[in-house]
């Protein structure tokens, strides 16, 4: 049997919290971890914690709303499944990186559905099978004759999460079994891709802003660190465009 998931609930209703318990109860994979109905409390203690929660979060909450919990939690490693009544905030939802959407009252087979597929998508770690030029073929866990290409040129960045990589596109996120130096090591002859933290490694074509230590890449933001900031930078000066007599006056 694949490892199991553990789970935290967020929310303020009391109903809520029960179906959402007796649904997770249900799925083989899922266990319960920890429920919260105070949002500012369960930021708290989820930034402190170190394994990849499944996190089930409302969004209407009182003192702090479950897409501010969520942006504050975008760096970290979590997957989060939004659970609320209001399909207006589903666009919003995304920019803080949600896996999915569930829009209250939901059944016992639209929860299955959506967890499933996060599963597949962020818990069943894929290897790489064969690599080319422009692209890596990943092998699902349990699926000997599939494989899924993934073109190194869509590929926005990649986090490292204990031993294993999170491959971040336009459209989907796989989990790679390996570590962010590994990765490092067969990307270094590739020109588009600079490790700015020791856990982020970004494609510089998506690279739309940089500011201080942030850097915007359009769908996600990362953050650069001192340790790998001059390689980087130093690509970044050359893509930057100074009138010559302004280099003149430096020399």
């Amino acid at each position: 049997m694949k490892n199991s998931v553990s789970c935290i609930i967020v929310d303020d209703d009391p109903t809520a919290i029960n179906i959402l318990q007796d649904y997770i109860v249900e799925m083989p994979r899922l266990k319960i971890n920890r429920i919260f109905t105070k949002p500012v409390e369960a930021l708290s203690e989820i930034s402190i914690e170190s394994n990849r929660q499944l996190i089930f979060l409302d969004i209407d909450m009182p003192a702090l709303s479950g897409l501010q919990l969520a942006d504050n939690l975008k760096h970290k490693s979590h997957n989060i499944i939004f659970t609320t009544s209001y399909p207006e905030f589903a666009l919003d939802a995304f920019k803080v990186r949600a896996k999915h959407y569930l829009l209250k009252p939901f059944n016992m087979g639209d929860f299955a559905v959506v967890v499933n597929e996060v599963l597949s998508e962020c818990y069943d770690a894929q290897h790489i099978a064969k690599e080319n030029e422009g692209a890596f073929f990943l092998r699902t866990n349990g699926e000997r004759g599939r494989l899924t290409k993934v073109l190194k040129k869509d590929i926005i960045y990649l986090q490292g999460s204990n031993n294993h990589v999170h491959i971040y596109t336009p459209t989907n996120d796989y989990s790679v079994y390996m570590t962010i130096k590994e990765m490092e090591e067969k990307l270094q002859e590739n020109g588009h891709f600079y490790r700015v933290h020791k856990s982020y490694i970004i494609n510089t074509a998506y690279v739309k802003e940089i500011n201080g230590h942030k850097i915007d890449l359009g769908k996600y933001e990362v953050l650069m660190t001192p340790q790998y900031k001059e390689a980087f930078m130093r690509f970044i000066e050359d893509q930057t465009l100074v009138s010559k007599r302004l280099r003149d006056q430096h020399l």
